[in-house]
């Protein structure tokens, strides 16, 4: 096998509907990317939807199952042997076994076989992500654990016993062929022996991919009947620019799990957004809350995929929004302790505009399950439970919800996601911040160009006459029309839903 599937984040089309980019009217067109070399394309489209937020709060009105999304993942990804799987996109850390694209087996000869003529020597070429990685924490050769190849900053990097070699190839822009001289490590004290290069068919590995090269040595009656031991790496994943300061953006890349700098990557490189086109200052700002909330990204681009859940899965690892405004995307952070950007009254208002509504109908719980990726437990699904005594007793019933948030491999992250999430359902507060056992409310309504000021993410007051007392909203979007008047849809806001049943903050 000599060809592999390049993962390129190329966008044939997206459409951003006015949810969460009212600003951006009509709809941005961009290419995709066309890959020499023999390797194919990887088309991550994003047709006709909005840019939602978290299913874990964030600018959702109602918690949202994303259960069964094909394409990325924060999961172990199993070993795979093909020239049509996608060469995965990796942000964060992520267990893998890669995909196989070429493997070799020497014919069993005096020279290469042992007496009861097993074939000896194994080699294969294992495709891990089209990126550098920077760093390989840990090997594994089936279930045994094998060490790491610690911070990847060199090309060749290697890991040998006696019959298991492996060696490293970084992310290259070039070709590379197997018979190369030094491409695996080849005898069984792990030293190279370009002199004494394996007998193999000539075969290119496509360039822009990271790999390993692996050579499995059976040696006589010690080894005869041992089966081919699967190879499996715990990695850090793609290096990509962070965020210095309030203005700046790196040059440089370095390794980060700030979901911030992660969502402007996939900007970026995947949407082809300049950065010219980026408020930086929300950016940065959103990566500090991040930091200081504890809230990480880990997500794995391993299929075809809808850029819009991907981006969507981001936004859910910290409460996110991404919105255009003022010629500039822009990217907030749900917090607590939010000031007021303006005090609206009835006079704000226009006549017969303002609807009201349940914010969590129909999808109240008492019990929130967030289902995670527990890296201690092979990477596989776990989940934290959040039950609220108090409304089940007040429901009479026990009304369960379960989220499934791409990306978290943290349970004290998932904690706090899924007691906020149960919170902005069920709890509102009083003029003094005391929390009240009363449904959110969600509204809309439309206003003069005069508060045009207001964006997605500002926290307004409001007093009017339909509503009991002055109450607190998120806005969620914006639009305005030809004449105009702008439309405001916003979900209540109450610092309780930032913390615990004792009154101490989760964030």
């Amino acid at each position: 096998m000599s060809n592999v599937v390049k993962a390129v984040i190329g966008v044939a089309a997206i459409v951003f509907a006015p949810m969460l980019a009212p600003a951006l009217l009509g709809g941005l067109g961009v290419a995709a990317t066309a890959v020499t070399l023999g390797v194919a394309t990887l088309g991550i489209t994003m047709v006709g939807a909005s840019l939602v937020g978290s299913s874990a709060g964030g600018s959702m009105s109602s918690a949202v199952d994303q259960s069964g999304v094909d394409g990325y993942a924060g999961a172990k990804l199993q070993t795979s042997k093909s020239n049509l799987t996608p060469v995965p996109v990796l942000y964060g850390e992520h267990k893998i076994g890669g995909n196989i694209i070429f493997e070799h087996t020497n014919a069993g000869t005096n020279s290469n076989s042992d007496e009861h003529g097993y074939n000896r020597d194994y080699w294969a070429v294992m495709v891990l992500c089209d990126h550098q990685i920077n760093a390989l924490p840990a090997m594994f050769a089936g279930e045994t654990t094998m060490g790491g190849l610690g911070n990847l900053n060199n090309n060749g990097a290697r890991w040998e016993t006696k019959y298991v070699h492996i060696k490293y190839h970084e992310y290259s822009t070039s070709a590379r062929n197997v018979q190369d001289s030094n491409f695996f490590v080849i005898n069984d004290s792990g030293a190279y022996s370009g002199s004494n290069a394996p007998s193999l068919p000539s075969t290119v590995i496509p360039a822009n991919v990271a790999f390993l090269a692996v050579h499995q040595v059976f040696d006589g009656e010690e080894t005869k009947n041992t089966a081919l031991e699967p190879i499996t790496v715990k990695l850090q994943g793609k290096k990509i620019r962070t965020i210095t300061n309030a203005t700046t953006i790196a040059s440089s890349l370095t390794y980060t799990i700030n979901p911030a700098e992660i969502l402007l990557d996939l900007l970026g490189t995947g949407l082809n957004i300049p950065d010219s086109d980026i408020d930086i200052a929300s950016f940065y700002a959103a990566k500090v809350a991040a930091n200081a909330a504890g809230f990480t990204c880990h997500i794995a681009l391993i299929q075809q995929a809808n850029i819009q859940s991907i981006i969507a899965d981001v936004l859910s690892t910290c409460r996110g929004k991404i919105f255009h405004s003022e010629s500039k995307w822009k990217f907030k952070i749900d917090t607590k302790s939010q000031s007021v950007a303006d005090a609206l009254t009835s006079d704000d208002v226009m006549s017969n505009t303002l609807s009201i509504s349940m914010a969590g109908s129909p999808n109240l719980a008492n019990k929130m399950i967030l289902k995670y990726v527990n890296p201690s437990d092979e990477y596989l699904s776990a989940r934290v439970i959040k039950e609220d005594s108090n409304l089940q007793t007040y429901d009479g019933q026990i009304i369960e919800k379960t989220l499934d948030v791409k990306g978290i491999n943290n349970a004290t992250h998932a904690n706090k996601l899924c007691e906020i999430a149960l919170n902005s359902l069920r709890y509102s507060e009083d003029a003094s911040g005391n929390r009240l056992k009363q449904t959110p409310l969600a509204i809309s309504f439309a206003t003069s160009v005069k508060n045009a000021h207001l964006e997605v993410g500002d926290v307004i007051s409001l007093n009017h006459a339909l509503l009991d007392r002055v109450r607190k909203f998120l806005i969620l979007s914006t639009t305005t029309d030809q004449s105009g008047v702008l439309q405001i849809s916003a979900r209540e806001y109450a610092e309780t839903h930032f913390k615990n049943a004792s009154g101490n903050y989760l964030i």
